[in-house]
């Protein structure tokens, strides 16, 4: 009985830790003060793709939008031509770092819209998405292009899945 009953916590335990339905579409989360927002992302990862973002699009979908990944950090310069959407611009180090935000950008604006920083990435989310979600600078974003982004956002995704062993100290060598 006492084995039975191990297999079954176990299948438990292990379907427990696979992907669920809620979080089947999520590829991106950020990592605020108020707890992770979770995000359905397309990867703007060519310069074709880099060149028409979300042009041309009538709306944008609730928790998703567009993470332009420029490989390296340098200065990025973006801007709303032919964008019907207003945006929220969120400017990315190489490790994930939020290092500026850019709020309600305007639709089919021509300014130049650019970080003081060098970036990686920029994130383009609705407008009034960094304001409802509490998202500032200094917040992490986690995906798969940043450092350790992927096996973070599983962490996120499954919290239940996460080890719980505390760090046993070292060991120390009496005199």
């Amino acid at each position: 009985m006492k084995k039975i009953l191990s297999i079954v916590f176990m299948a438990l335990l292990i379907t427990s830790c696979s992907k669920d339905n809620e979080n089947k579409d999520v590829n991106l989360a950020i990592q605020a003060k108020n707890g992770a927002i979770k995000y359905n992302v397309e990867l703007a990862d060519t310069q074709e793709k880099q060149e028409k973002g979300l042009m041309f699009r009538d709306k944008l979908a609730e928790n998703s939008g567009m993470l332009f990944n420029f490989e390296q950090e340098r200065r990025i310069v973006m801007w709303m031509k032919d964008t019907k959407i207003p945006l929220d611009m969120l400017f990315i180090n190489t490790e994930g770092k939020i290092v500026s935000i850019y709020r309600n950008a305007k639709p089919m604006s021509e300014k130049y819209i650019s970080s003081p920083y060098m970036v990686k990435a920029v994130l383009e989310l609705n407008a009034g998405d960094a304001a409802k979600h509490g998202i500032s600078v200094g917040d992490y974003v986690r995906h798969a292009i940043f450092p350790n982004g992927e096996k973070i956002l599983k962490q996120i995704l499954n919290p239940q899945c996460k080890k719980k062993r505390l760090a046993k100290p070292a060991p120390t060598a009496e005199k």
